[in-house]
């Protein structure tokens, strides 16, 4: 099978591995990123990563899992709100090691993600009415209890699948959440709600739930996401899930992973593999406009860990160097280009993970006379692609002024068949499938294309593309993008 079959097999198999663990809400972080190695930098919050303080507050456990969250750049931890107690209605609370747990992320400058889970946290009593009356009870306490420390709250987790007491249906996972929201806003209105995450981006689940008014109750929808989930025609589709309901909330992704099992070729190359989803799948966050996005997982013993007993592999490295709002660089494409860092390659297939290049692009320097100005281009060889396939390369733009609109320009020169476009994707984060074009209609010569792009956050991603023709010798050639 091929790399989306099998990790789309591994989100499954993911299931299953997590369910053989003790039943806890893992703890996560939450940080920025592009890609290549940089100096330190400040912290961000973007992105995130899975870790075990939800259920571990030993301090020692503590301290190094903030140590490597600050060492991979991440500014916010997500953890669960696990051995605290009151799990019925007026029962009493022991909140000494949560109390110490939060206290050390938050002296080390570190900001909070809870869980609160209606399964975990609670007696699930058979009454449904006392279910709900012990899940606000719980509620109310912890938000009291960190009111001004803590002002994002995850509802439960994964609620598709049963961690041995029971699934949520959609309409229970609504009333848990309404629940939370509603008294979240009562004590403070800072407080943002994420609606229970489900278990991949295309769960039936999250249908429901809309039908039944989950984005009433929530600030965010949540989703998690996994392997082969985060393709070009599936990380989208919550959004025309949305759309079809006349919806428009912000999305986050509470987990997202994958592992060097559902690769091919030796330890070094399947880790290399992994590491490059994690590039790519920067890339498509921003290019779907998702809010942010918490990675899977920091220190485990299985194969999901990037830093197994806290020893760094690959990956992890690749998680630090993540810059996903650097400003527009190599425009002109005269420096080298770095295709896990700077303008990556997005072919509807597989090969650019699993081998880290296309065969389809090629970034040319040192040719002064194919370029439009300077040496260098981008070049699409379309004559070697089937047919409609399409042949394209992408890179974040960020530091852009929020609520404002830009101009983006490019050249781009067409020879043979096939015609050339130059998109903005990802600009609005209420509706990520959103994008603006401008093709070309000149053969064998140098054209100026550009399109004003309104910025409701501070990126969009760029597109320079183009469809395969199968007619062997043709091509297209980008240069000298540009930003005002």
């Amino acid at each position: 099978m091929n790399l989306h079959q099998k990790i789309q097999h591994l989100a499954q198999n993911k299931s299953l591995l997590r369910s053989l663990k003790p039943k806890t809400i893992a703890s996560i972080f939450v940080a920025s990123a592009l890609l290549y190695t940089l100096p330190a930098r400040a912290l961000t919050s973007y992105l995130g990563i899975n870790n075990g303080t939800g259920y571990n507050t030993d301090p020692e456990y503590v301290d190094r899992s903030i140590q490597h969250t600050k060492g991979l750049n991440l500014e916010v931890a997500r953890m669960g709100m696990d051995g605290v107690g009151g799990f019925t209605e007026g029962a009493g609370f022991n909140w000494s090691a949560r109390d110490a747990a939060i206290d050390r992320y938050l002296n080390a400058g570190l900001k909070i993600h809870l869980v609160l889970s209606a399964r975990m946290h609670v007696n699930r009593d058979g009454n449904y009415d006392q279910w709900k009356a012990n899940f606000r009870y719980f509620v109310r306490n912890v938000m009291m209890r960190y009111k001004g420390k803590i002002s994002y709250y995850i509802i439960d987790n994964e609620p598709d699948l049963d961690y041995g007491n029971g699934k949520m249906s959609a309409q229970e996972c609504v009333d848990m959440t309404r629940i939370a929201y509603e008294t979240a806003k009562e004590i403070d209105s800072n407080i943002k709600i994420e609606s229970p995450p489900v278990m991949g981006i295309e769960s039936g689940l999250l249908d429901e739930m809309l039908d039944a008014g989950i984005a009433e109750v929530s600030d965010y929808i949540g989703l998690h996401a996994y392997g082969g989930q985060i393709s070009e025609n599936r990380l989208g589709h919550p959004w025309r899930v949305l759309e079809s309901r006349g919806i428009r909330k912000p999305l986050a992704i509470s987990e997202s992973g994958s592992i060097n099992e559902y690769c091919n070729g030796s330890e070094f190359e399947t880790e290399d593999c992994r590491r490059r989803w994690f590039a790519y799948f920067g890339q498509q966050l921003k290019r779907f406009g998702y809010d942010h996005a918490l990675l899977f997982d920091l220190d485990g013993h299985d194969s999901w860990a990037v830093a197994p007993d806290f020893n760094p592999t690959k990956t992890y490295q690749q998680i630090k160097d993540l810059r996903l709002n650097e400003a527009l660089s190599n425009a002109d494409f005269e420096s080298d280009n770095n295709v896990e860092t700077g303008w990556i390659p997005f072919d509807s297939n597989d090969v650019w993970i699993l081998e880290g290049a296309s065969p389809y692009v090629s970034f040319v320097r040192n040719d002064n006379g194919g370029a439009h100005g300077g040496n260098g281009y981008v070049k699409l060889n379309n004559g070697n692609a089937s047919p409609d396939t399409p042949v394209r390369v992408r890179r974040i733009v960020g530091q852009l002024p929020k609520g404002q609109k830009v101009k983006i320009g490019a050249w781009v020169y067409v020879n043979g068949k096939a015609s050339a476009t130059l998109k903005a994707l990802g600009y609005d984060y209420r509706n990520g499938d959103a994008e603006i074009s401008a093709t070309s209609t000149k053969k064998n010569g140098w054209e100026y294309l550009e399109i004003e792009v309104p910025i409701s956050r501070y990126w969009t991603v760029i597109e320079l593309g183009t469809s395969g023709t199968g007619n062997s010798g043709d091509y297209v050639k980008w240069d000298d993008v540009s930003i005002d």
